[in-house]
Order: structure tokens, then C-alpha cells, then sequence
């Protein structure tokens, strides 16, 4: 069976690291690793760790350099097979069954599920991915964390998230692991988690960083990438689509063809 390891990070935040570690606990799963990095918060959240310390199978309270530093420290202390990331607020959806089923599909790099959203404790809305991501659309649309496992020995193979990023750190790993051919992904349409959409994420100015990312990592792409999302608005055209078709079936015939010579 293979092993989870789910890192939890925090800091200030008692209520939803507590909701978080609840519904981890109601998960029926044997096999699995539970690391809590906390950094130093003042807020009581040191009182929730100590409450469930002995369910944990790591934890630390210090100070530390922000989040990506946090779960650095949570992929170092982590011995699973695949690690999934679900930092205070998160939360697994109410089947506690849900990571056995998701342990039994994990076999690639990266593996994604799909991702409620919430507001105000709501859902509004549902994240899904296509089945076989590529690098364009981790360039569009990345993955939420709280829903996506990454393969331990990925970290070991390209790095840590990096560090100088306050918020899309994970935007970059993303598009740092696409960018390495050896790389593998697949997605499933299960929802497993849920996200809170008022989180830092939604109010640190994460669109600076990623372009300054795209700059970086993609720099003779991104001309291409923003073409092709201008064509994105015509994927449904009736006179596209047929085009496309036609194009696929004349290539598939040339390749029989020329397979023989």
C-alpha cells in the first residue's frame, strides 16, 4: 500500500488548523504520516498542537521564513511515497474513505483530484483538471495543493519549492516539474478536499510573482503560451472544430503510410 505523508503548516490560525486536523483524523486510511510545521504562532494554535501531539508523527513549533520555507521543512521531515499539502483551513471532504481511494490510484509524479471551493462557508464552485495535464495548461491553471499529491522522490529529483516566494511558490514547482520531460501527471475527476477562498491566497498580489515566474522559466515559450489563449475563446468553433478533425485523421493516415516505408 502506498504511504501518505500529509503536511499541515500554520501559523495564527487555531481554528482552521484544528478543523484541518479533524478532518484528517476522520480519514479511515492505516498507512499514512501526519507532520504539523507551526511557526510559532501566538494566537493558541500551540494549544491544538499539544491537544493532538500524540496523534502526530512530527511536529515543530519556531519561527520560520515563510510558507514555502514551512513546507520545506514539512518535505524533510516526510518518509511516504507521495506527499499531499493540507495547510490550516483545508479540509479532506466528509468520506472517510476518500485517501484510501485516492492511495490506489497514485502511480504518477503528480497526481491531481478534483477541489471544492468555498466562501463563507459555502460551496460555490468545483476545480477540476483535464485528464493528462501538459505544460501549457499548469501554465493556465496550475493545481490547488489541498488536492494534488506529488511523488516524494520528485522533490529529490528537481528541488525544494523555492523560497523566495511569498505566495506561488507552488506555481513554480509546477511549472519547474512540466518543464522536466521525465515527468508524469494524470488527474482524476474526484473531489477530495475542500478550499477556502478567502485564504492568503486570494489576497497576496500572486500575479506579480508569476509573471516574474513565467519570465524566468518559460521565457521562449510565453510568447506562444499567450497566442494560445487567445485561441482558447474559438475551441468550441463549429468551423474549428471540423478543421481540427480533419487535421487528426490526415495525420494519423501519413503516419500509417509513412510507418511502412
Amino acid at each position: 500500500m502506498t504511504k501518505i505523508s500529509i503536511i499541515t503548516i500554520n501559523y495564527n490560525d487555531k481554528e482552521g488548523l484544528e478543523k484541518t486536523v479533524l478532518s484528517v483524523f476522520n480519514q479511515t486510511i492505516q498507512d499514512y504520516e501526519f507532520i504539523v510545521i507551526d511557526g510559532n504562532s501566538n494566537d493558541g494554535s500551540k494549544s491544538i498542537i499539544d491537544k493532538y501531539k500524540d496523534k502526530f508523527t512530527y511536529w515543530v513549533s519556531e519561527d520560520d521564513h515563510g510558507i514555502y520555507h514551512a513546507m520545506n521543512k514539512g518535505i524533510r521531515a516526510a518518509n511516504g511515497d507521495y506527499l499531499l499539502f493540507m495547510n490550516s483551513g483545508d479540509e479532506l471532504i466528509a468520506d472517510s474513505n476518500i485517501l484510501n481511494i485516492c492511495a490506489e490510484k497514485l502511480v504518477e509524479d503528480i497526481v491531481a483530484f478534483d477541489c471544492y471551493l468555498s466562501k463563507e462557508e459555502k460551496i460555490i464552485g468545483k476545480r477540476t483538471h483535464i485528464e493528462k495535464p501538459t505544460l501549457f495548461y499548469v501554465y493556465k491553471n496550475g493545481f490547488k495543493h489541498q488536492s494534488t499529491f506529488i511523488k516524494r522522490n520528485l522533490f529529490e529529483k528537481i528541488g525544494l519549492y523555492n523560497e523566495t516566494y511569498e505566495i506561488a511558490g507552488d506555481y513554480e514547482f509546477w511549472i519547474r516539474s512540466f518543464l522536466e520531460p521525465q515527468t508524469t501527471s494524470k488527474s482524476y475527476s474526484i473531489p477530495i478536499a475542500i478550499f477556502k477562498l478567502n485564504g492568503i491566497s486570494q489576497k497576496a498580489d500572486w500575479g506579480k510573482e508569476h509573471r516574474q515566474i513565467e519570465q524566468e522559466l518559460l521565457p521562449h515559450l510565453i510568447a506562444d503560451f499567450h497566442f494560445f489563449e487567445k485561441l482558447l475563446q474559438y475551441q468550441n468553433s463549429r468551423i474549428l472544430k471540423p478543421l481540427v478533425k480533419v487535421h487528426g485523421i490526415t495525420k494519423k493516415i501519413f503516419n500509417q503510410i509513412f510507418s511502412n516505408w
